[in-house]
């Protein structure tokens, strides 16, 4: 009896003989703005607590103790949702295209897909001194239709060499540097 090979995927969509090259996200700093938010929530419900007075009213207290109680939990959950988003959202490099799956939530999820042989040219742009330091950038993919927009991605000169050398393995017209 022969034994079958079982053709496992490793995303849903994948094409028949289509390989993963690699795969990136967004830096973790997108979460920054939520981050802040939310400490700063946390310590509008708790920063109450610390005054004298607050005590003195035991049902100014009480409800002050519940609000400091519940803030940290809608935070938490607040937080939650948005690390499912930004680990759920990635980009895919295979052999023949670039994935993009974005997630938004629980249920929400996009798709977008672009050819590797139509990019015609692929740039990156690390703007500032908060980016330059935590090593972030954008990368812009051209093509005949528009372009790619790539927002906050971790270590972008690497992921744009490694773009490049796809987009040329898969007969894109980026061109190799001439040496002299």
């Amino acid at each position: 009896m022969a034994k079958q090979r079982r053709l496992e995927k490793d995303f849903p969509g994948q094409h028949e003989g289509e390989e993963v090259q690699f795969l990136f996200r967004q830096h973790p700093l997108v979460m920054r703005k939520a981050l802040v938010l939310g400490l700063f929530a946390i310590l509008l419900g708790v920063l109450p607590l610390d005054f004298p007075i607050v005590w003195q009213h035991e049902a100014v207290a009480n409800w002050l103790i519940k609000l400091a109680l519940v803030v940290p939990v809608i935070v938490l959950a607040a937080w939650a949702y948005r690390w499912l988003g930004w680990y759920y959202t990635v980009y895919l490099v295979t052999n023949e295209r670039m994935v993009l799956i974005t997630q938004k939530g629980f249920f929400d999820r996009q798709v977008e897909e672009w050819q590797l042989d139509a990019i015609t040219n692929v740039n990156y742009h690390i703007g500032g001194f908060q980016a330059a330091i935590f090593g972030y950038g954008d990368i812009v993919a051209k093509t005949y239709v528009g372009d790619v927009e790539l927002k906050y991605i971790h270590k972008p000169a690497e992921i744009h060499e490694d773009l490049l050398e796809a987009v040329r393995d898969a007969g894109g017209s980026t061109q190799l540097p001439v040496v002299r």
